[in-house]
């Protein structure tokens, strides 16, 4: 059995990353803990306005209802376990430093479920927004990004590049979620030269130990837009990488690339880093 968590914000429930937990849930057993969290990180806005507190509140900063619309999600949590037979704890962590206390709950979990579409949405819209940003830097276990209109996908795309930081996420996904080895798998180099895939016979031997249904592909691409295009036509996917590595993967996984994995070929992404 495994331990996951999963994040809610404020008033925004994630589908996706829910519909993730169950699915797996019929697999093998885990226990989900559902971190509740205030629909503001307040810490956050108090740096924004300075310490002496000066500087115009937005509206959604006026909010007084937060117990309210926390204890809506709970109960929605908590019918949604009950119904599906998982086992769940609810932890509440409503206080000033929302994305603080987040980080510290995945120091003690397995992988942290989270929406890639309304994480602290009502905060700052685009994402990755600032808060989700922080979690993806700072989490102490593998984060997995999920789409809200999230269904079980076919493929899985380890990408690699020889990095450290590439080669802990892979071993981190099979480790954590083994139910999903079976399926049919992509080890992906992507380079901007006509090198080989690095460390090619040691790669092969550790990955195809751990993914039964495993095929080797490098592209050598130019720019950020022709991966984004590759992906695109493979929708039915999971992408695992390693998050924050001086490496081509690292320069691809900027804002505006993970802005189009979320937005327009809406993934789900699992991520890990040291």
């Amino acid at each position: 059995m495994k331990k996951l968590i999963i994040a809610l914000d404020g008033q925004h429930f994630p589908k996706g990353a829910f519909g993730f937990a169950k699915n797996i849930n019929t697999k093998s057993k885990i226990l989900l803990a559902g971190v509740f969290l205030s629909p503001v990180d307040y810490s956050k806005v108090m740096a924004f306005n300075g310490m002496e507190g000066y500087g115009v509140m937005p509206e959604w900063l006026m909010r007084t209802d937060d117990d309210q619309i926390v204890s809506k999600n709970i109960s929605t949590f908590k019918e949604g376990c009950i119904a599906e037979g998982i086992e769940y704890r609810i932890h509440k962590d409503t206080d000033l430093m929302a994305i603080s206390s987040l980080i510290e709950e995945t120091r003690f979990a397995d992988a942290l479920l989270i929406s890639s579409e309304l994480f602290y949405k009502n905060v700052a819209e685009a994402q990755p927004n600032y808060y989700l940003e922080e979690v993806l830097k700072k989490s102490e276990c593998p984060v997995l990004l999920v789409p809200e209109d999230y269904n079980e996908p076919g493929q899985i795309i380890l990408t690699y590049d020889g990095s450290e930081s590439s080669v802990f996420a892979i071993k981190q996904f099979a480790y954590v979620y083994p139910e999903l080895t079976t399926k049919e798998t992509v080890l992906l180099s992507v380079t901007n030269t006509e090198d080989e895939l690095p460390e090619y016979i040691l790669i092969s031997e550790l990955v195809s130990r751990h993914f039964s249904n495993l095929k080797i592909q490098t592209l050598h691409l130019k720019h950020q837009k022709d991966f984004t295009e590759w992906l695109s036509a493979k929708p039915d996917s999971f992408i695992v990488m390693g998050a924050f590595s001086r490496s081509l993967f690292s320069q691809l996984f900027k804002k505006s690339f993970a802005a189009d994995v979320i937005h327009e070929i809406k993934m789900p992404i699992f991520i890990s880093h040291k």
